[in-house]
């Protein structure tokens, strides 16, 4: 799994090849490998006619592509902004005398919610369009509307084909990009409001698992568990019914050497050798076969890689079909994504040791799992239904993704090979003979599975009892009904007593975090729901926009207002803190509400569209004198840019006319906010002045 491009929009276009000495000496990586070109021919990848054009493809730099994220209605919307006011005014654009491409969606990408942007650094710096649009695309980051990916990265998420309803893994989750697109899965039906599925995403490196975190922290999901374990030894999860749980998707996005990522990560080019993937071979197999085993009956696993070497792709596909026994069965997905151009998977492949002569089964130090199937596995074992991504198909970074249904039938013992905590060796495939430094790895991961690290329970899961009195005062302040789930509150420290913030997880995930406690480390899960208010007021817990579109529904009218028209919305964007005489002449109707509330936060009802009755909620305080929506300065300057068309190219403001288009409703949003709520500082001692910060940390 190649490591994430950590490039953003501010600094344009695609890698240039180049590393900088004292930011002045450049010196230019050559992008050739003899041994890599010659491994490559010699295994007819990709047919020989078309190996120059591959070669050049993976010589040039990758396009810039991303997602547009969110709950499906919010992610239309930003796309239908961006397609409106940006778009347009970059087609027929000519620099340097040829004709520069407007950006375009990705032609496999569901809903037209992929993107891809060719341009150059200059083009993007000195041209007001790209300029403009650089900008917008910035301002959507910021917030979590947009988040760039390559664009194979987005490919084996969709093909896992996740329901609101599946419970999910992911083995090798961090960066989180691909995470991301899961947990957007599980949120992806509005009609289901609170899904019941959830995502397990799992990283063995604790440094990447906070990366991890980052990435999939702007989507607001109560619905996400983030682990820290080696795959390969992946505890089992206890139930609250007793049993252990299996999963009905499983993400197996293996480490690999990433030849196919030599577009964007150009070292690459100098340090490719066949003993990467040699050395990986066995470690792959291992995971995938540890995510067979988590997987229900009947359910799916993809694995992938962004590597094109067949002793990592093919051949660990051959060798967790032959270990599964006709319990796995590939499944031909290619056209669940009619867009997509590429190539079957194969069948036959040559095996290259480390000295660089071709070997045959049987030889020194080679284990058979690397070699192509036999005649008759192939027969049964279906290869040609993997899915290959040259770069030169569709100006993309390589990619392999592989497909899997295991069979729902009676006689599946591959969990019954394994001991209760996961600690059995009988799991893993035929030993691919190591390496000193590879067996003292194994040695490393097999004693990091069997203790967990000193910090692992620093920072325990404590649910709240739903009558606790804190979660009284606010059930009653707020009015909240009996229908929402009081018992999924909880707190992040030893005392278990509620401190700065209070958290909510779904409540399918209660029992994951209390049965599991001693057996698993959690690194993160749940959003936060109420953060304490320093200022006097009735309720000292102010409703957090991480966990308002689920509080929301369920809250009495008795601490809701509404907006009377949108242009008030971007008056109190614009001009923190009003005193409410002051908000009587921005909009009558919400001032008419807001007099006759007690001090505290409560939920502003702005109306976006009243043909379709597009309501947007928003966190307010009602201070003494005066009122503040209590957004961090993210999302207040994306509402201002993108609804407003207050826009800030170059640093210059420009007031534009009204946009038709709204963002979404807070009962369907899953639109990210930051992990620290950031009110705008007073003018008034009786407004929020306290800065939450998250207790994780």
């Amino acid at each position: 799994m190649g490591r994430k491009d950590r490039r953003n929009f501010k600094k344009g276009g695609g890698g240039s090849g180049r590393r900088s000495n004292n930011n002045r000496n450049w010196v230019s990586i050559e992008k050739e490998n003899a041994a890599w070109e010659s491994f490559y021919k010699e295994q007819n990848i990709p047919p020989v006619e078309e190996f120059e054009e591959f070669k050049k493809s993976c010589q040039s730099d990758l396009p810039l592509t991303f997602r547009i994220t969110g709950s499906k209605k919010h992610a239309i919307q930003i796309r239908e902004a961006m397609e409106k006011d940006y778009i347009p005014t970059l087609k027929d654009i000519v620099w340097d005398g040829e004709p520069v491409d407007p950006p375009k969606p990705l032609a496999f990408y569901p809903d037209n919610l992929g993107w891809e942007i060719k341009v150059g650094k200059q083009v993007i710096r000195k041209n007001k369009a790209f300029g403009r649009m650089q900008r917008f695309l910035v301002v959507e980051t910021d917030v979590g509307n947009i988040s760039r990916q390559e664009a194979v990265s987005m490919i084996p998420p969709l093909l896992l084909d996740v329901q609101p309803y599946h419970t999910v893994l992911d083995m090798c989750a961090a960066p989180g990009s691909k995470t991301a697109q899961l947990v957007e899965a599980i949120h992806g039906n509005p009609e289901v409001p609170r899904p019941s599925g959830f995502v397990v995403a799992n990283d063995s490196d604790y440094k990447r698992s906070h990366m991890l975190i980052h990435q999939v922290k702007r989507l607001n999901s109560p619905n996400l568990v983030v682990t820290n374990h080696d795959a390969q030894f992946y505890p089992k999860i206890k139930t609250g019914a007793g049993d252990y749980l299996k999963f009905d998707r499983v993400l197996c996005d293996v480490p690999c050497s990433g030849d196919g990522t030599m577009r964007k990560n150009v070292n690459v080019w100098k340090d490719w050798t066949i003993g990467n993937a040699l050395g990986l071979h066995a470690t792959q197999v291992n995971i995938m076969q540890r995510g067979v085993q988590l997987l229900k009956p009947g359910g799916r696993i993809v694995y992938s890689t962004c590597s094109l070497n067949p002793i990592e792709n093919e051949a660990v596909v051959a060798e967790v079909l032959r270990l599964n026994k006709g319990n796995l069965q590939l499944v031909d997905a290619k056209d669940e994504l009619p867009g997509l151009i590429a190539y079957k998977g194969v069948s036959t492949w040559k095996v290259q040791g480390k000295d660089k002569e071709w070997k045959q089964p049987g030889d020194e130090g080679m284990a058979n799992s690397l070699f192509p199937p036999t005649e008759e596995e192939a027969s049964n074992f279906n290869l040609d239904r993997c899915i290959r991504v040259y770069p030169h198909q569709q100006d993309t970074g390589g990619f392999f993704i592989s497909v899997f249904e295991k069979k729902d039938n009676n006689n599946n013992n591959t969990e019954k090979k394994r001991a209760p905590e996961g600690e059995s060796s009988e799991q893993r495939p035929e030993k691919v003979p190591k390496s000193t430094e590879q067996q003292a790895a194994t040695t490393a991961a097999t004693e990091k599975k069997d203790k967990l690290p000193r910090d692992a329970l620093e920072e325990p899961f404590k649910f709240l009892a739903p009558d606790h009195p804190t979660l009284k005062e606010c059930w009653d302040f707020y009015g909240i009904s009996e229908g929402f789930p009081r018992d999924s509150l909880l707190v992040r420290n030893a005392t278990g007593e509620p401190v700065r913030t209070i958290y909510y997880v779904a409540p399918e995930l209660r029992p994951i975090l209390q049965e599991n406690e001693s057996r698993l480390k959690f690194v993160h899960s749940g959003i936060k729901m109420f953060a304490q208010q320093k200022n006097d007021g009735n309720c000292k817990w102010r409703v957090q926009s991480e966990g308002l579109h689920l509080l929301y529904p369920y809250a009495s009218p008795k601490r809701v207002v509404r907006m009377g028209k949108v242009d008030s919305l971007r008056e109190l964007c614009v001009n923190t803190f009003p005193k409410l005489e002051d908000v009587q002449k921005i909009d009558e109707e919400l001032y008419s509400q807001v007099k006759e509330l007690d001090e505290g936060c409560c939920f502003l009802e702005v109306p976006f569209s009243e043909v379709d009755g597009d309501i947007v909620v928003y966190p307010m305080w009602r201070g003494r004198s005066s009122l503040n929506i209590m957004l961090p300065k993210q999302d207040t300057q994306e509402l201002l840019h993108r609804v407003f068309k207050i826009e800030n190219v170059k640093g210059e403001a420009k007031p534009q006319s009204e946009s038709s288009v709204a963002p979404e409703s807070a009962k369907e949003s899953e639109t990210a906010t930051p992990a620290t709520e950031e009110p705008k500082q007073p003018e008034e001692s009786d407004a929020p002045t306290d800065e939450v910060k998250n207790e994780e940390e």
